[in-house]
């Protein structure tokens, strides 16, 4: 496993290995001591995963202090447009937003520091994604922004969302606690 920089503070693409043979493949996602190295928290306390068709846009999504979360994102079956918008109101990079592709093919990850709205699109039918966070879902904290509303061009017409997803603020109108 690698742990690669990008350009915003406490956001990292992982780099896992992959190890095929005839039983199938093996990788590892989480390993403390590289973890530490690199000055990451590496206790997570909930997991989930999701599985999408293609077009489908879950996001903009964060939770508020005190329960807001570092969160480990990675696919396990199809393929993803990770994006990750920077919310801290203190930070150079904020208002800007990254974005990835993971996929079950490039087994990339990605580690989202606290202070960041996560999103994603999926780009195949049954897209799994998994998810760690270093804490519980909190309800009372839990937080989004317009999928459509910070500059980021999806790159898809008729996008597949939850009614929930649809009702979030746009990012102008959003108060960030971060």
């Amino acid at each position: 496993m690698k742990i690669v920089s990008t350009e915003f503070e406490n956001l990292f693409i992982m780099d896992y290995s992959s190890y095929k043979d005839n039983r199938g493949e093996f990788v590892k996602t989480i390993h403390k001591q590289t973890f530490d190295e690199f000055g990451l928290e590496s206790v997570f306390t909930e997991s989930f995963y999701s599985v999408s068709a293609k077009d489908v846009i879950r996001g903009m999504h964060y939770q508020n202090p005190p329960e807001d979360h570092v969160k480990l994102v990675y696919v396990l079956t199809g393929a993803i447009i990770d994006v990750v918008l920077d919310i801290r109101k203190e930070s150079i990079t904020y208002g800007k937003y990254f974005f990835v592709e993971l996929s079950q093919n490039n087994r990339n990850g990605i580690y989202i520091g606290k202070g960041f709205a996560h999103g994603f699109l999926a780009l195949e039918d049954d897209t799994t994604v998994e998810y760690h966070t270093t804490t519980s879902q909190h309800k009372e904290f839990e937080a989004g922004i317009r999928y459509d509303s910070f500059g980021f061009d999806w790159k898809v017409s008729k996008p597949i969302m939850s009614d929930r997803d649809l009702a979030f603020q746009k990012f102008t109108e959003t108060i960030s606690l971060f």
